[in-house]
C-alpha cells in the first residue's frame, strides 16, 4: 500500500473534529484525520496560507443543458425583444441544420413577454428554429421548426414543459458536446467542484449513457443523476451505471394536471427511490409536503424539496416533521433581485429563498447553481447566503454555508479525488496525490 502523510491544516466540516493538522491517506483514500504518524511512502507539507478540505459539489445543475449552450446563440445578454431579433437575424443553423439559441428571460425584457413564432420566422429566412428561455421550461419554434415537428396546435410557437415534443429536435454532436466539456470541466477544477448531481427530470437510461461517455472521455468531476419519476425501470437507487450514480427520481410539477402527483410519488418510493420535487411556489411546496406525509420515503433515504424559493413558516414545520432535505441557489436573490422586489409582497418577500429558517428547523440544505439557469460560483452561493441583499434575517453563518456546498464532510473514507487545497490565489484538487 502506497502511504501519504499531509502535514498542516485540514478543515474537516465534521463537528466532532472541525479542524485537524495533518492527514494520513493511503491509497488515494483518507485513513486518519489528525492522524500522529510521523512516517510515510511520501509527505507533503502545506504552506503556511493552504488548507485541505473537502471539495465543492454543485447538487443540482442540469449538465447536457450546460453544455448545449455553449453550443447555442447566447441571447441572454438582451434587454429587449427588437435585441433578441437583431441577433438572431444574424446568426446562422448550427452543424445539425438548425439554429438553436438559449438565455432570454422573459420578465427582464422591456416588453415583459415571450417572443412568437411569427416573429422568428420574419429573422430566421426559412431555417428551423428553436430559442430556448433561460430556464429551460419554456421553448418558442418558429413555423419551419414546427412544420418539422409536426406541431398543429402552438399557433404562438411557445412550448411550455414539452420536452416530449422538443426530443424531436435533431441531437447536438456529441463530439461538440464532449470538447466543451472538456475546457468546462478544466474550469470547475480549478475553482475546487469535485462533485455534481444532475437533477434533469427526463433523465433516462440513454441520458445516463452519454452522461457516462462524457464523463469517461473529459475527467470530469463525480456524477450523481437523478432519473425522471416515470422512467425507473430497470434502475435502482444508489447503483452505479458506467461510472455515473443514480440519483433521486425527479418530479416536476404537471401543468396539465393529467399526472396524479401523489400516486407518482408513491410509485417511486415502492421502487427503492427517494424523490426530488421541483417545486418554486406555496402552492406546489403544499401539494409536496402533503404527498410526502403520506408516503415515507425507503428506509435511510431523505426525500428532497429542489429550489424551495417560496416557504411559509408553518410548511417548513412540516418539511422538518417529515425529515426531507432542500437542495436551494442563493444566487437567484442577486441575479434576479429586481423582479422579486416587482412581483413580490413585503410578506412574500420574507418568506423567499429561506435559508437560517432552514437550518432552524435542523432540516439538511446543500447549495448550488442550477446551471445553466445561474452559472456555477460555489463562492458567489456562499457569499449570497452569508450577505443576502433582501430579507437578511435569513442569512446564515459562513461555516454553515460552506458546510452546505462541500462534497461532505472529510472523515476516514473519502477518496483523494474528492479533496482540495485552498489557497490565497484559489483551488487545486489533490488528484496528484493519489
Amino acid at each position: 500500500m502506497t502511504s501519504l502523510l499531509v502535514r498542516g491544516k485540514v478543515h474537516t466540516f465534521d463537528a466532532s473534529r472541525p479542524v485537524a493538522t495533518n492527514l494520513l491517506l493511503r491509497d488515494g483514500v483518507v485513513q486518519e484525520v489528525g492522524s500522529d504518524a510521523e512516517h510515510a511512502d511520501r509527505i507533503i507539507e502545506l504552506e503556511p496560507d493552504e488548507i485541505v478540505q473537502p471539495g465543492w459539489r454543485d447538487d443540482h445543475l442540469h449538465l447536457l443543458a450546460t453544455l448545449a449552450t455553449h453550443s447555442s446563440v447566447d441571447v441572454s445578454g438582451t434587454a429587449s425583444l427588437a435585441d433578441l431579433l437583431d441577433l438572431l437575424r444574424s446568426s446562422s443553423a448550427g452543424a445539425n441544420g438548425w439554429m438553436r439559441a438559449w438565455g432570454y428571460e422573459p420578465s427582464f425584457l422591456q416588453e415583459k413577454r415571450h417572443p412568437t413564432k411569427l416573429e422568428l420566422d420574419q429573422v430566421t429566412q426559412g431555417v428551423p428554429a428553436v430559442l430556448h428561455d433561460r430556464t429551460g421550461h419554456v421553448a418558442v419554434v418558429n413555423s419551419a421548426a414546427a412544420d418539422l415537428l409536426e406541431l398543429d396546435d402552438y399557433a404562438d410557437g411557445i412550448l411550455v414543459e414539452r420536452q416530449d415534443l422538443l426530443s424531436r429536435v435533431p441531437k447536438l454532436d456529441l463530439a461538440d458536446l464532449k470538447e466543451t466539456a472538456s475546457d468546462l470541466f478544466r474550469d470547475w477544477k480549478r475553482m475546487g467542484l469535485v462533485a455534481v448531481t444532475d437533477a434533469t427530470h427526463t433523465n433516462d437510461r440513454s441520458s445516463l449513457d452519454v452522461l457516462a461517455e462524457i464523463a469517461q472521455e473529459c475527467n470530469g468531476p463525480r456524477i450523481t443523476a437523478m432519473v425522471g419519476a416515470d422512467r425507473l425501470d430497470g434502475m435502482h437507487f444508489g447503483e452505479m451505471y458506467k461510472g455515473i450514480q443514480i440519483g433521486h427520481a425527479k418530479v416536476m410539477p404537471d401543468l396539465d394536471g393529467e399526472e396524479d402527483f401523489g400516486k407518482l410519488v408513491n410509485q417511486a418510493h415502492a421502487k427503492g427511490f427517494p424523490v426530488a420535487v421541483h417545486v418554486m411556489d406555496i402552492d406546489m411546496l403544499d401539494e409536496t409536503l402533503q404527498a410526502l406525509e403520506v408516503s415515507p420515503p425507503p428506509s435511510l433515504t431523505l426525500d428532497r424539496v429542489e429550489h424551495c424559493s417560496l416557504a411559509m413558516p408553518e410548511q417548513l414545520d412540516r418539511l422538518a416533521r417529515l425529515d426531507a432535505a432542500v437542495c436551494t441557489q442563493p444566487s437567484f436573490l442577486t441575479r434576479r433581485l429586481e423582479k422579486y422586489l416587482e412581483d413580490l409582497s413585503p410578506v412574500e418577500q420574507s418568506w423567499l429563498w429561506p435559508l437560517s429558517s432552514l437550518v432552524e428547523r435542523s432540516i439538511k440544505v446543500t447549495l448550488s447553481s442550477d446551471s445553466p439557469v445561474v452559472p456555477i460560483d460555489p463562492e458567489e452561493w456562499i457569499r449570497v447566503a452569508t450577505a443576502r441583499p433582501i430579507q437578511s434575517q435569513e442569512a446564515i453563518s459562513d461555516f454553515e454555508a460552506r458546510a452546505m456546498t462541500i462534497v461532505s464532510p472529510l472523515v476516514p473514507g473519502i477518496v483523494a479525488r474528492s479533496l482540495i487545497r485552498a489557497t490565497s490565489s484559489g483551488y487545486k484538487t489533490l488528484d496528484d496525490l493519489n
